[in-house]
């Protein structure tokens, strides 16, 4: 079958993409491997003889409002299903095998490919193959939030059977691609729940060697066999970096509690090597690179709470206008307002995103509004990034004293601390 191999990452996680393309090219060197930029162009220098996709020539007029209305990750995960797409339908391919960019291959993905050619029309990953037995994160009932199977990696081939759930797939990530774990959702990966319904000839690789990470290691031991990497005593096909931090080797991933290092997870030497990959392709100098759509023609950075009420029609090139920032900026009519203590329709959707503030702040009352007018200006601007012109309206009518900015970082740090201990 005539496959492609692809990833998608914005511009600042190109070195994670250059190195997941190196170690496809060694592994399956017959087959082609495009990177999906979900971003404006890179420096066509860096990149001369690599195979970059820029968002816009997926040329789907949804795609630009998908850039504003959802984050760097959501977005980047939302524009899957139209690279597989554009892989079929314009590049011609019989079949798509998609790897998130910080993922290592070390040996061909031949059991994938057995699938695909033996009829398959998708084939995925489970997050585990035994039941968790202990109390840390992630848990099983953490996976169950964010989904059976990991969408790091995904392969279809061109059936009528795949093209319909791509297509629905992509139709339901123009619109609900957000990490809202409250509402069921967990970017594109949830929707991957209805694979089995949907696709008759789906296959569910259950080789230990496929997709290792941090949360399946308990289950799976990696050692170094010669030159080789193994698994429970298997060849190691591709092992999934999620969470590892450049210049951190001892950090196994920032998502878990499981293992303390990457030495306690017997994969130290493995996260070494692969961040030394990172910093040979230049990692320090793509980190750095601004991500296209995080702010608006002004340099204004939208900030994330608000992205999924932007209006539709909003377009990559013109995100925010001055009328925008007034909105958001405006006392909420949602709201009963206090005389100094303004709650404004972006504080709102901040406060209804996030639970612990829910349960801390009740705004129906004044003490409640006096807190989360504390805690906004004290410690969520601050968590949030945002700059002057978001904190200035609720600035101008009150300041809080000590004992207010204390009191709501101590309530909300217990809520915190309560949420943790019953997994909620």
């Amino acid at each position: 079958m005539k496959t492609a191999f692809f990833t998608i990452c914005s511009r600042n996680y190109l070195a994670f993409a250059l190195t997941l393309r190196q170690s496809v090219l060694r592994a399956e060197p017959d087959h082609a491997f495009y990177i999906f930029l979900a971003d404006e162009a890179a420096d066509a220098d860096r990149l001369s003889s690599i195979e970059v996709i820029p968002v816009v020539e997926l040329e789907r007029p949804e795609i630009a409002s998908m850039a504003l209305r959802y984050t760097i990750m959501e977005f980047n995960t939302a524009i899957k299903p139209f690279c597989f797409e554009h892989l079929f339908r314009k590049l011609d391919f019989e079949a798509a095998i998609y790897l998130d960019p910080d993922i290592e291959v070390f040996q061909p993905l031949t059991l994938v490919h057995a699938h695909l050619q033996s009829g398959a029309s998708c084939v995925l990953t489970p997050h585990i193959l035994e039941p968790i037995r202990d109390d840390d994160s992630p848990s099983d009932i953490d996976i169950l939030r964010s989904g059976t199977f990991n969408l790091g990696f995904a392969a279809f081939a061109r059936t009528p059977e795949a093209e319909r759930f791509l297509s629905w797939w992509a139709r339901r990530l123009t619109e609900h691609c957000f990490v809202d774990l409250e509402r069921g959702l967990f970017v594109d990966q949830k929707f991957a729940e209805l694979a089995p319904s949907f696709i008759s000839a789906l296959s569910i690789l259950r080789d230990p060697g496929y997709n290792v990470a941090y949360w399946n290691l308990m289950h799976r031991t990696v050692d170094q066999s010669g030159k080789d990497w193994q698994v429970n005593g298997l060849p190691l096909t591709f092992f999934h970096y999620s969470g590892v931090i450049a210049g951190e080797p001892g950090i196994l991933s920032k998502h878990q509690t499981r293992f303390a290092t990457s030495r306690t997870a017997g994969v130290e030497p493995l996260i070494d090597l692969y961040l030394q990959k990172l910093a040979a392709h230049d990692h320090l100098h793509w980190s750095k690179i601004p991500y296209a759509f995080s702010s608006g023609p002004d340099g204004t950075r939208i900030p994330d709470p608000i992205r999924r009420h932007l209006p539709r029609e909003r377009t990559i090139r013109a995100p925010l206008t001055p009328s925008d920032i007034a909105f958001w900026n405006a006392p909420s009519e949602r709201v009963d307002q206090t005389s100094g203590k303004v709650i404004t329709r972006l504080m709102l959707s901040i406060y209804e995103s996030r639970p612990d503030l829910r349960e801390v702040f009740a705004l129906a009352t004044a003490g409640g509004r006096h807190l989360f007018h504390a805690w906004f200006l004290t410690h969520g601007a601050t968590e949030y990034g945002l700059s002057p012109i978001w904190t200035e309206p609720a600035f101008s009518t009150s300041r809080p004293g000590t004992l207010s900015r204390h009191l709501a970082w101590l309530q909300i740090r217990l809520a915190q601390a309560r949420r943790r201990i019953i997994g909620s």
